[in-house]
């Protein structure tokens, strides 16, 4: 799981049954993994009303929290099981490589490259651009100009259909040789059923060859 710092993440805890009545309810604490420094320290956990074994924290990451993994851990009492240190989550706070749309409005992104303001354009700072002077802008049109008029026409696409379908229908349709015919006759069928083209068959006791008519 990943938030960010400023927003509020819920943990949950539920009890076994087999752990028997809750005398002490759980108590939460998160930690940052990397120096193992307590950010909540046993921190009672509510339990959800109409539940019975069921118990929610809600955290705010701090928005001076450091980016790192927050490591979740549970400690409670009933009546046939003491519990203490139960890893229970995992949270990843922060990230530095956001979109710019989260980063404008994620609190920790305030001073972010994608977050300042300055460091975009705006319709205001282009409105006096003239393409016709630009050298950006015709260095575009330079090369645009010169891609070529007709880089893949629909003519040459419609040549190749044929034919790849013929490739097809010769590899996937229907063979037949009729030997009732002299020579014997094989003819090649389309996929859809139709003919696709016939040759005559000629063998001897050491070859068989095709040819067209």
């Amino acid at each position: 799981m990943r938030i960010y710092q400023g927003d509020t993440y819920t943990f949950a805890c539920t009890v076994p049954a087999t752990a028997g009545t809750v005398t002490t309810a759980p108590l939460i604490t998160i930690f940052a993994a990397s120096t193992l420094t307590p950010v909540v320290t046993s921190q009672a956990m509510p339990i959800v009303p109409g539940s019975e074994r069921l118990y929610l924290y809600r955290w705010m990451a701090p928005t001076t929290a450091a980016e790192d993994d927050y490591i979740a851990i549970v400690s409670y009492v009933a009546s046939s099981l003491t519990v203490a240190g139960l890893f229970l989550e995992k949270v990843h706070v922060g990230d530095v490589r956001i979109t710019a749309a989260v980063a404008l409005d994620a609190t920790g992104a305030k001073d972010a490259t994608v977050a300042k303001d300055a460091t975009v354009a705006h319709q205001t700072d282009i409105a006096g651009i003239n393409p016709a002077t630009n050298a950006t802008i015709q260095g575009i049109l330079t090369k645009v100009t010169a891609l070529p008029a007709d880089p893949a026409s629909n003519t040459v696409v419609s040549t190749l259909v044929p034919l790849i379908t013929d490739v097809r229908d010769y590899s996937l349709g229907t063979w037949s040789i009729d030997k009732t015919q002299t020579p014997n006759v094989m003819s090649i069928f389309r996929v859809n059923g139709t003919l696709l083209a016939t040759f005559q068959v000629f063998e001897n006791a050491t070859t068989a060859y095709r040819q067209v008519p």
